[in-house]
């Protein structure tokens, strides 16, 4: 039997967390364990070297460090229910903490392809119109591209809320998870989920292809001035300093692309495959952009051995 939207309260999901591999949850738990003390440690260490060293305020470290303070709350919204289930079995969760988790989940991961894209910017003012680079990229315009990015996120996903509380639910339901997302909750409705499908479907379209758009034509125009450097050694300096944003998108991309064509259209995948993925593109970006970051940029590398050096000391 199934509820109206006065009910939704007493609505409870079961989430499975990795469904036929139960167990070896212990052994799993490790490895995510460790991607999320990476994430919660890491994150944060590169956020403080840039608020704390005033020779890193500049546009690229401020956009690093918004996608440092994204991955940390991306990790926070999944990686401590998914240890819950794998460490103590306690999987039902209510409806409502269900959908803020779903929201957030969403919110953030449209933030990180959102920073992505003004750090492509970032990178083609520099390179492309590095006269004009402080002009440009000034203080408030920053703000307001994180604002900017922000509003975004909650106009994608609010809606997303609106679909899966307008559905009638059972009193409790099952989710293939360790994490409520969109299209799970809508997949255990009792009634029609067209809507809800064809909107997930569009807002990953259009918003993945638009922000992948917009990176890929700044770096042709990237790639288009650094070739006509006549300085080999400009061209390799130039390369180098984009070579960790290229890194840190593919990251992200790839493993993101494969899940949503994996979920949509592979419909022959095991159930724990699915849920390995999906928490694998969720998890994987947190933990190896400070890694990139923190190894591939020199003056967030001295900073951080200062730093460490000074502790010891």
């Amino acid at each position: 039997m199934s509820v109206n939207i006065t009910e939704l309260g007493l609505v409870r999901f079961t989430l499975l967390g990795v469904p036929g591999l139960e167990r070896f949850y212990s052994i799993i738990s490790v490895p995510f364990f460790i991607m999320f003390m990476c994430s919660v440690i890491g994150n944060p260490l590169i956020v403080f070297i840039i608020l704390s060293d005033r020779g890193l305020h500049a546009p690229m470290y401020m956009f690093l460090s918004m996608l440092a303070i994204t991955d940390l709350m991306l990790s926070l919204t999944i990686a401590p229910q998914m240890l819950v289930i794998l460490w103590l079995d306690v999987r039902v969760v209510y409806f409502s903490r269900c959908v803020i988790q779903m929201f957030f989940v969403h919110f953030l991961t449209y933030m990180e392809t959102g920073v992505l894209v003004a750090m492509a910017f970032d990178r083609y003012v520099a390179i492309c119109q590095p006269l004009r680079y402080s002009a440009i990229l000034t203080g408030p315009m920053i703000t307001r591209i994180g604002l900017a990015l922000a509003l975004r996120g909650v106009l994608i996903v609010s809606p997303c809320v609106l679909l899966v509380v307008r559905l009638p639910y059972c009193r409790h339901e099952v989710i293939g998870k360790s994490y409520c997302d969109h299209m799970s909750i809508a997949k255990v409705s009792c009634g029609d989920t067209t809507i809800n499908r064809y909107y997930g479907l569009i807002q990953i379209i259009l918003t993945l292809l638009f922000d992948t758009s917009i990176i890929m034509l700044s770096y042709i125009f990237i790639i288009n001035a650094v070739l006509k450097l006549s300085s080999k050694e400009a061209r390799s300096k130039v390369f180098g300093t984009c070579s960790s944003h290229v890194c840190v998108m593919l990251f992200f991309y790839i493993p993101c692309g494969f899940t949503l064509l994996a979920y949509r259209f592979w419909k022959n995948i095991p159930p724990s495959i699915h849920s390995f993925l999906s928490l694998t593109y969720l998890l994987m970006p947190p933990i190896m952009n400070p890694l990139v970051y923190g190894v591939r940029t020199s003056q967030i590398r001295d900073r951080a051995r200062k730093l460490f050096h000074y502790s010891k000391n």
